[in-house]
């Protein structure tokens, strides 16, 4: 049958240290190996060691006086017999699976109904812990014999065992881990660090690494405020059976998304029931996959937009917060002459191609200057440059291309479109001492046109001048010649 804890240990063992026979006022002791002194351990006590055999493995228990209503249940019945006289035998065989399930349906009930541990680490005195080679233990003492359950904070059950007199378990209960990762959309690949437009929804997902006793599970993630929370997508469960990895998707009845009622500054949580985390084992994986949009209040480059998870599992104890980060870029359109002077009038749309190709739209932002990379739902406006300049935001590595619709007054429109590429960092334009530097920026020159003459112009002046000219002359010349032809009648 597959584990359901691979580091559960269940002793039921006996030891030769022990006397074969039944003490009266016989006290025992249970250590446990690989403490953390952060944790709190607990022990149960639910049956009674009426007398025992080293040499036989014989043992007769009863119940408890403080668990007769576990006992008189159905779901603790599953697992044990209880004859006539009160003594409890196991029925469900001794493999971890059964154990740790019968484990937990008694720990669940205790806390139910309200059940006291019979020591705790939390009491002074009770829980001595010791470091001998490397190894930290802690140990129970002066326990009247019987059958214990062992807890801890870190939610994994540390074991069953019997106290004939002094028993020893291995805790191993560490922590769980988690992994979150952001998926960058132009290469499907998964890491810590991305690129986006503003208006992109983002893909991220985190991986938990089960360890034993998975309990109370919570995944809380908090958004800085570039990036708009969007719903989970789905959750995988990953077992390995017989060798091979398996991979599920889990119910949405196993788990709760809040994004409401938070008790700290997450932006949401994940909440899954105990009754999924009871079916998870060491070393399964549990994939949560969400997305969000990146909106308008986004860093521009810098430290870009960052989303952390931690995940909150036992009683009150969290992973180390995992962080990823999502950055955006814009650039600064100079409109100058072919002298390098700053001119206005100019309006420009942007394309992802040389020809044709789809436009990128944009928006004017609330600041009436910024102008950034428009949401699906939004329209898209001309880009108007005004004292010579204008700012663009929002948008993820690529190449564009920069149309002019209208020219300045006086200039030549561009015939063609003006290529430029952003690559991980914005593309700022440089001024120094107030002039701009040439090759900063996305910088477009317009050109003026030749000047053709005008009416009224000193071309025009001259010509009509010299046309009146040679008018004058051809009359003066028509009136001698008429005149000389009269002379000579």
């Amino acid at each position: 049958m597959k584990k359901l804890f691979a580091i559960l240990l269940v002793v039921m063992m006996t030891l030769t240290l022990a006397a074969p026979a039944f003490a009266a006022g016989e006290t025992g002791s249970i250590t446990i190996n690989g403490v953390s002194t952060a944790n709190t351990y607990e022990i149960y006590k639910l049956l009674d060691l009426e007398s025992y055999d080293t040499v036989s493995g014989a043992y007769s228990y009863k119940v408890n006086s403080n668990w007769t209503g576990f006992f008189a249940t159905a779901e603790a019945l599953q697992y044990v017999a209880i004859d006539s006289a009160g003594y409890v035998t196991w029925i469900n065989g001794e493999d971890d699976a059964s154990v740790a399930a019968f484990a937990k349906k008694a720990l669940a009930y205790a806390k139910a109904n309200g059940i006291s541990p019979v020591k705790s680490s939390t009491n002074a005195g009770e829980f001595v812990i010791v470091t001998t080679e490397g190894v930290t233990s802690g140990k129970f003492s002066d326990l009247e014999l019987g059958y214990f359950l062992i807890d801890s904070t870190m939610g994994a059950l540390c074991g069953l065992t019997t106290t004939n007199p002094n028993a020893s378990i291995n805790a191993k209960n560490g922590s769980p881990t988690i992994d979150k990762q952001v998926q960058e959309d132009s290469t499907g690949q998964w890491g810590a660090t991305n690129n986006a437009d503003i208006g992109q929804t983002i893909n991220y997902r985190v991986t938990i690494t089960v360890h034993a006793g998975a309990e109370n599970y919570v995944l809380h993630d908090k958004m800085s405020a570039g990036l708009t929370f969007n719903s989970v997508s789905k959750i995988e469960h990953i077992e390995t059976i017989d060798g091979v990895n398996q991979t599920t998707t889990v119910n949405p009845s196993a788990y709760t998304v809040n994004t409401t009622g938070l008790t700290d500054d997450c932006t949401f949580e994940v909440v899954f029931s105990n009754t999924f985390c009871n079916t998870l084992e060491t070393n399964d994986k549990v994939i949560v996959y969400y997305e969000a949009m990146l909106n308008r209040n986004a860093i521009v480059a810098g430290e870009g937009n960052t989303n952390e998870a931690k995940l909150e599992y036992g009683e009150d104890h969290f992973t180390t917060e995992d962080t990823v980060v999502t950055k955006t870029y814009g650039f600064d359109l100079v409109k100058t002459d072919s002298q390098n002077t700053l001119i206005d009038g100019a309006e420009f749309k942007i394309y992802d191609a040389a020809a044709g190709g789809n436009e990128v739209a944009v928006v004017l932002m609330d600041d009436n200057v910024t102008y950034r990379r428009a949401r699906a739902d939004e329209t898209g406006i001309s880009i108007v440059v005004k004292n010579g300049q204008v700012r663009v935001v929002g948008f993820d590595n690529g190449t564009y291309y920069l149309e002019e619709t209208i020219a300045p007054q006086g200039y030549n429109k561009l015939t063609a479109r003006q290529k430029f590429i952003i690559s991980d960092s914005n593309l700022d334009a440089i001024y120094n001492d107030g002039i701009f530097s040439t090759g900063s920026g996305v910088h477009v020159v317009n050109k003026t046109g030749s000047m053709l003459p005008e009416t009224g112009g000193f071309g025009s002046t001259m010509f009509f001048t010299l046309g009146g000219l040679v008018v004058l002359a051809c009359g003066v010349l028509l009136f001698a010649k008429k005149r000389m032809s009269q002379i000579a009648e």
